[in-house]
């Protein structure tokens, strides 16, 4: 049998448009979370970046880089870094110059001892340390300094740099002076700048120095004629593009 009671409903407890309006309320309220969210993640990229640009302020001097000799230097955007190109050389000045060094070595004494090579960077005039030098010594034999004083017009005619590089053999020094082969080659090169600078009276801004020791032999140390062909001084004519090395410091 059908249940014909009439159900009964309860009337609501506030009005309909509470609804509405505890709708819009709830969904303001998450709108403007959202905005709290967006605001703190702001603030915290910002310090994240400023922590950054601290950190990179306080290595930077560390981390300072010195310009590559042959290069040209070239700043990114916003100079955080450098780019290093190699540099073009001219090619046709070796040549040039190399051919003058020939040439006025013709009236050189003792021509027959020096060879004279070339390669992309220098014209390179090897003399056989012998000739300049008694053994284990840095000074200069009375009377051969003549052979340096014949060199005087390939110096002074071309103005490129000049650096003098000495090198030795791997047998040990037996001089006091001289604790190795280190000294003993680089006091040789010295010896020949200051000769170039106080007797001859050249530029000095023109003229460095440095020492090999035994670690670049153009032979095998194996042999008495080998380590005399590994015992020399090179002055070597650098290219024009071939400028003294000036640290850089990019801040």
């Amino acid at each position: 049998m059908a249940d014909n009671r009439k159900r009964k409903y309860s009337d609501p407890s506030a009005p309909l448009w509470c609804l509405s309006y505890g709708d819009m309320v709830t969904n303001m309220l998450c709108f403007f979370v959202m905005l709290l969210m967006f605001a703190k993640f702001d603030a915290s990229s910002d310090a994240a970046s400023s922590a950054n640009r601290a950190a990179e302020d306080a290595f930077a001097p560390a981390f300072s880089l010195t310009a590559a000799k042959g290069s040209h230097q070239w700043l990114t955007e916003g100079g955080k870094g450098i780019l290093l190109m190699p540099m073009k050389r001219d090619m046709s000045e070796i040549p040039r110059i190399a051919a003058k060094v020939k040439k006025l070595l013709n009236t050189v004494s003792m021509r027959d001892k020096l060879l004279v090579l070339s390669d992309e960077q220098k014209v390179k005039i090897r003399i056989p340390s012998k000739v300049l030098f008694l053994s284990g010594s840095a000074i200069l034999k009375p009377g051969f300094e003549d052979v340096l004083t014949a060199l005087l017009p390939v110096i002074s005619e071309i103005p490129n740099n000049i650096r003098i590089v000495g090198h030795s053999d791997d047998v040990p020094t037996k001089n006091p002076m001289f604790p190795s082969n280190w000294e003993l080659s680089s006091a040789r090169a010295c010896s020949v700048v200051r000769y170039y600078i106080d007797h001859l009276q050249q530029d000095p801004t023109r003229f460095s120095a440095e020492g090999f020791a035994e670690f670049q032999p153009q032979v095998e140390n194996l042999t008495e004629s080998g380590r005399e062909t590994n015992r020399r001084v090179e002055i070597n004519i650098l290219t024009s593009k071939q400028k003294k090395p000036v640290p850089t410091n990019w801040e």
